[in-house]
């Protein structure tokens, strides 16, 4: 008897591996087209002024430019993906067009211009940004080394092979133009060049982080040192402003536009962060986020968009408060899963569609005990115990589910000498790695993958692992008593593990990695804002206590069950791939209702038991107790079938 080749399943996951990546391809153009069409409205409103004066055509050429890229501008965001808000900035294109036709004052194109770039961001979401501080030091030797030449040292346009180009090199310290910049704006020009003028691309010889960091530096120059210390002075005084000016809204919004938003105060904030986007960075940017969010949902329950406080509500939590669980559990986790609770009783109201005044409640307890998590992480970052606490359990908890599935099964092909099959379960596991760091260098990079995408594909591949695990752990216990089939595989393994058993157990080796590792790395990078250059060296000490703590794990499960029966070794394996079989199922379930594809009814008093995969909600719970039974059954059935063998 062989486990048989499963062709449908083999068929299932790589259509399922085939959508993945249709999907990230999907999102990385759909994030290239906001930023392009960002890049052409910024142009355009910047521009203008070279084209048309008190409503005369001073440049023909340009004049051609802006009526072909407002053109652009309408087409582009008429095939953008039908969203609530598209069709009043479809108007807004138009009406930007329409004025460029009409050789409008410049103050009317730029008053359209800044329309349509908030309302991108507000529509559409921001697209893309920096993954980590911009390093200014670095933006000034990269400056003088690539736009020297045409903007000048000093970036006021007069460089020496810009003199003869049209139309001329920008003048960074333009006032109204800086007015009109986002840093997107600037970070999308860099990239990608403007077709028509001396502005070349930058994506093929800048690095992402360096190319970021030429964005602030040069949308910083227009930001006088009086300015930038009245930002830092407004930011300190007013926690609302400092809510108000995250890192999506300097990067998304020109100095106008948050002007407009938030008042004067605003104005320099943004000088301020420009030119010290490091306190964009610091250790309360996904408290921030959090904050933000949340209230964002109780505005919008409040204003009767269930839908978009959903959507907030699961934010906070993803791309917030999440990113920051391993950290404060280091601290205190009886706080971890309090506000955790919160953060799930907010949902849960918008859900059962609770009162306004029930959601805002939900809503003013979750921000409490973010502040009260905010107090804990206070401070300059984490201390040298916390830092490796909270590195060593992030590897530890995330690596160890896998550990014991691939330990467990390169135990069997080693003790029943399957050479081949061990093989393979190392190909699986090492490309499970290799594509984890793939897909968090294509996150990091190419898209924004936000933290319901991180959900989903945890989810997707929880899910699967499941269903894999349960089967195989159901297979090795129906052939535990079989002394036949034992005795056929300590003669002969390599012919009895057919090819679909060796693949088979390729794929568990590689789904059970490759879920744990892009998490894992996600947690790293939020834990590294949390740290100081003092207490850098304490999280590669927990890392490295991690591995060391999960290699004595494996010796000990090699160790085990190499002294095991063969028969006795069959049936433990098969009972810890089962049981872990039931953890997956839940996590999966979990993290597809946080990435709200799922429904979430909670179960009122019942505790989180993350180590066991059980999360309070009614789904979770009658799927993994459905698991339970017919592993019960299974094993029941197949010790009976032993019996009267």
């Amino acid at each position: 008897m062989t486990l048989s080749t499963r062709r449908p399943l083999g068929v299932f996951l790589l259509l399922s591996l085939f959508a993945s990546c249709l999907s990230l391809l999907s999102l990385s153009a759909r994030a290239a087209d906001q930023t392009a069409l960002v890049q052409l409205v910024e142009y355009v409103g910047a521009d203008y002024i070279n084209a048309v004066q008190d409503g005369e055509i001073v440049s023909d050429a340009e004049y051609a430019e802006m009526d072909e890229f407002t053109a652009l501008l309408s087409e582009g965001i008429e095939g953008l993906p039908e969203a609530d808000g598209k069709d009043t900035l479809l108007q807004q294109a138009r009406d930007l067009e329409a004025a460029v036709d009409d050789k409008a004052p410049e103050a009317r194109i730029q008053s359209l211009a800044q329309k349509i770039r908030g309302s991108l961001v507000d529509v559409y979401g921001l697209p893309v940004v920096p993954k980590q501080a911009p390093d200014m030091a670095a933006a000034e030797q990269l400056y003088q080394t690539h736009c020297f030449a045409c903007h000048g040292r000093e970036g006021h346009g007069d460089g020496p092979a810009g003199a003869n180009l049209e139309p001329a090199p920008t003048d960074f310290h333009e006032r109204a133009r800086y007015m009109g910049r986002s840093v997107l704006g600037l970070y999308t020009t860099i990239t990608g060049g403007v077709d028509g003028t001396g502005m070349a691309a930058y994506e093929s010889q800048l690095s992402d982080a360096e190319r970021w960091a030429l964005a602030f530096y040069v949308g910083s120059m227009a930001v006088p040192a009086e300015e930038a210390e009245a930002g830092r002075r407004a930011l300190e005084n007013n926690p609302d402003l400092k809510t108000d000016m995250t890192l999506d809204t300097v990067i998304a919004k020109a100095p106008a536009d948050a002007r407009d938003a938030y008042g004067d105060d605003a104005l320099a904030a943004m000088g301020y962060l420009r030119s010290e986007p490091g306190a964009l960075f610091s250790q309360n940017r996904f408290v921030e986020i959090s904050a933000a969010k949340l209230r964002e949902a109780d505005q919008a329950y409040a204003a009767g968009d269930a839908a978009a406080a959903r959507s907030a509500a699961l934010s906070a939590y993803l791309d917030g408060f999440e990113m920051l669980e391993s950290q404060i559990a280091a601290l205190d986790s009886g706080l971890m899963r309090t506000t955790e609770r919160k953060f799930m009783a907010v949902r849960e109201a918008i859900q059962e569609g609770d009162p306004a005044e029930e959601v805002s409640a939900r809503v003013a307890e979750a921000l409490d005990g973010l502040d009260q998590a905010a107090d804990a992480l206070g401070g300059d970052g984490l201390n040298a115990a916390a830092t490796f606490s909270a590195s060593f359990f992030i590897l530890f908890r995330e690596g160890l589910e896998a550990l014991l599935i691939v330990a467990a099964l390169l135990t069997f092909t080693r003790k029943a000498r399957a050479t081949a099959a061990t093989r393979h379960i190392h190909f699986g596991w090492v490309a499970a790695i290799i594509a984890g760091i793939a897909t968090w260098f294509a996150a990091s990079t190419v898209i924004n993958f936000s933290g319901a995408s991180r959900e989903l594909t945890e989810g997707v591949a929880g899910l699967v692992a499941a269903v894999i695990l349960f089967y195989v752990g159901f297979w090795m216990h129906s052939n535990s008593n079989s002394q036949k089939w034992l005795g056929y595989l300590k003669g002969k393994v390599d012919t009895a593990l057919g090819s679909g058993t060796v693949w088979t157990l390729t794929f568990v080796a590689f789904i059970s990695v490759y879920r744990e590792m892009f998490e894992t790395i996600l947690f790293y990078q939020a834990l590294w804002t949390q740290v100081t250059e003092a207490t850098q060296p304490y999280l590669l000490y927990g890392m490295g206590a991690a591995l060391l703590a999960l290699a004595v794990v494996c010796v000990l499960i090699f160790r085990l069950g190499m002294k095991l029966p063969l028969g006795l070794f069959f049936k433990a394996t098969s009972l810890v791939l089962l049981v872990l079989s039931v953890i997956l199922l839940g996590k999966g379930i979990a993290a597809l209702q946080e990435a709200g594809l799922l429904n979430a009814n909670y179960l009122p008093g019942w505790p989180t038991l993350e180590w066991v995969g059980f999360f309070p909600t009614l789904q979770g719970a009658l799927a993994q107790a459905v698991a339970v039974v017919l592993a019960v059954l299974a094993w029941w059935r197949s010790g009976r079938s032993a019996a009267r063998a």
